[in-house]
């Protein structure tokens, strides 16, 4: 299994991250106001080994990955905490004219299959919970490394454990992008600080090849 992150514990670490700086800031602050220079600094210094730890947790497995590219068909995981949500190209064509509109490059239109993994529930998740999806984003890239965002409303859609469906992206790319390949991930901004997810800075992508 493919996963953009290592799901319940890269959320467990930035929540313990999260939370620990709120209480120690917290704690910090109360030593100040009862004039316990000694508690600050320990608190302080505690503060700043933590935080140390967590950087050089979250360098290393940035530095250690390397981006991944997926054919048409195969699948990636999207973890959503207590179960994830599988993606893959089904398919991709090109066309100058879709749906009445003139491309000013060509259209690539992609389609992506969305599956609610049944496998992938948590054991304290019930089995027959829906799930609406968390941010998504969703792009093109070409081998120069140029963007060519497309809307995600089509992954906005709620699930049940079990069901899948399709949906297409419409991409306006110019003629002269090559090396076209999609990457779908987490919007949500948290994903950029967690350890070892795709969005964190300088960790490898997981992107799917299209064969248009």
């Amino acid at each position: 299994m493919i996963t953009d992150s290592l799901g319940a514990v890269s959320f467990g670490l930035f929540i313990v991250a999260l939370l620990g700086t709120l209480a120690l800031g917290a704690s910090y602050v109360l030593a100040l106001l009862l004039k316990k220079a000694d508690w600050a600094r320990w608190i302080l210094r505690i503060e700043v080994a933590g935080l140390g730890l967590y950087l050089v947790l979250y360098l290393i497995s940035s530095l250690t990955s390397h981006t991944q590219e997926l054919p048409v068909g195969q699948e990636k995981h999207i973890c959503e905490v207590d179960c994830h949500l599988a993606y893959a190209v089904s398919s991709v064509h090109t066309a100058k004219q879709w749906n009445g509109a003139t491309a000013q490059g060509t259209f690539y239109i992609v389609t992506v299959r969305v599956r609610f993994d049944s496998n992938t529930i948590a054991s304290w998740r019930p089995r027959d919970l829906s799930l609406s999806p968390n941010g998504r984003s969703v792009a093109l890239i070409d081998g120069q490394g140029h963007h060519y965002p497309g809307p995600v409303n089509g992954l906005t859609r709620k699930l049940i454990p079990g069901e899948s469906y399709t949906t297409e992206f419409v991409f306006d790319v110019p003629g002269s992008a090559t090396d076209l390949r999609l990457i779908l991930a987490s919007g949500d901004w948290p994903t950029r600080l967690m350890i070892a997810h795709e969005n964190a800075f300088m960790h490898g992508k997981i992107l799917f090849r299209l064969a248009a």
